[in-house]
């Protein structure tokens, strides 16, 4: 091969590699001279770590028992949230099979505790809705007959309270389950029931009730306790009729706390 006449056809080309060449050596040693050492420092205490946590154990027995100490106490502080948040349902308001069939058990407690309330509201003259807030078609779910059972539950428990306390009405009893019940996702970990009930009437009675909502260990005028505190999600104080009248929307929460990793029904 001629070379001379390679170089003139090439030559452009050559002097192109050989620049690359050259600068790409200028940087190789740029690089060395202002990263080598710290390059090697990491590598040094990669390799001297490597071989300490081959040969040492990272945590040591007192470590364990610390964090197990510390799990022990994790736990029963969620157990304790987890009882103060829940809804306790009394026994006569939870599905029992050996009660029958869950729509059997729904039309006869809630049969039961509409004849006594308005029974009793009536004694006191206290004005109730007489649906109680129930759906006018029964629900046939059996995840939804739980629901409301404890939701009336709660309906209970309030109206006993009013009569006790000397309201004079219960202009509407809402009851809302969780919408996320039957979503393909799951109710999470805390799923809400809500209950929401209007008064109207005299100012006294309503706070009255308002404040035995929230005291534990009480109970009404036959020794039933009302099983509180329950769980307010809002009050609202609503503009009186007259001078002397007052009304109170308050929604209180069934809550069902769910442990570990929530999961759709």
């Amino acid at each position: 091969m001629d070379l001379a006449n390679y170089w003139q056809e090439n030559k452009r080309f050559l002097l192109t590699v050989a620049g690359g060449a050259l600068v790409f050596g200028i940087g190789w040693m740029l690089i060395e001279n202002s990263y080598g050492d710290e390059l090697v420092r990491q590598r040094t205490a990669a390799r001297i770590t490597s071989d300490k946590l081959g040969k040492e154990g990272m945590y040591t027995a007192a470590d364990l028992s610390e964090a197990e100490a510390e799990n022990q106490k994790l736990v029963t502080a969620v157990d304790t949230l987890t009882r103060a948040c829940a809804f306790p349902t009394r026994p006569q308001f939870v599905l029992d099979a050996k009660r029958g069939s869950a729509s059997n058990q729904y039309f006869a407690v809630v049969s039961a505790v509409r004849d006594d309330l308005l029974r009793q509201a009536g004694r006191a003259n206290l004005r109730v809705p007489e649906d109680l807030g129930l759906p006018a078609l029964s629900p046939t779910r059996e995840p939804e007959i739980e629901r409301y059972l404890e939701a009336l539950d709660l309906v209970d428990r309030v109206v006993r309270m009013a009569i006790a306390t000397g309201c004079e009405r219960i202009e509407k009893i809402d009851i809302r389950l969780d919408p996320r019940l039957t979503s393909r996702e799951g109710v999470g970990r805390v799923e809400k029931t809500r209950v929401t009930f209007t008064f109207s009437g005299k100012g006294a009675p309503i706070v009255s009730l308002l404040s035995l909502s929230q005291q534990g260990d009480v109970k009404d005028t036959n020794g039933v306790p009302f099983g509180g505190p329950l769980i307010v999600e809002k009050a609202d104080m609503l503009p009186s009729r007259s001078g002397a009248e007052t009304g109170l929307e308050i929604s209180f929460l069934c809550a069902r706390v769910t442990a570990g990793e929530p999961r759709p029904e």
